[in-house]
């Protein structure tokens, strides 16, 4: 089963299903390992090579998307910012509907009882 990473519209891959796919791949590699165990052969030393190759490419891989993600959290934390410095009234109407929403809702689910 193989999970496929979301793209989003300029192409870019979805951090958190990137980070899901490299953790499978390095479980996957360390098992292959583990079974390699202490297998001798020129062989099994160039898949276990390979093997530790991959891990390694894997984690660096990782490591890069979850600078990614946090960038993006920051990025998206700057544009809130921004949008509520330069428009502190929009954001107090948005605020007050999403809270007349959520208001409303638990006014409807507690009367259905």
């Amino acid at each position: 089963m193989t999970i496929q990473a979301k793209t989003f519209e300029n192409g870019a891959r979805n951090p958190e299903s990137t980070v899901v796919e490299l953790n499978r791949v390095i479980t996957q590699a360390e098992e292959l390992l583990k079974t390699l165990g202490e297998e001798g052969g020129a062989a099994a030393e160039a898949v276990r090579q390979r093997v530790l190759r991959t891990v390694n490419q894997a984690k660096v891989r990782l490591a890069d998307a979850s600078v990614r993600a946090r960038s993006a959290a920051t990025d998206a934390a700057r544009a809130t910012d921004t949008f509520v410095h330069d428009n502190p009234w929009k954001a107090i109407a948005y605020g007050a509907a999403a809270g007349a929403a959520v208001a409303l809702m638990v006014s409807v689910l507690t009367r259905r009882d």
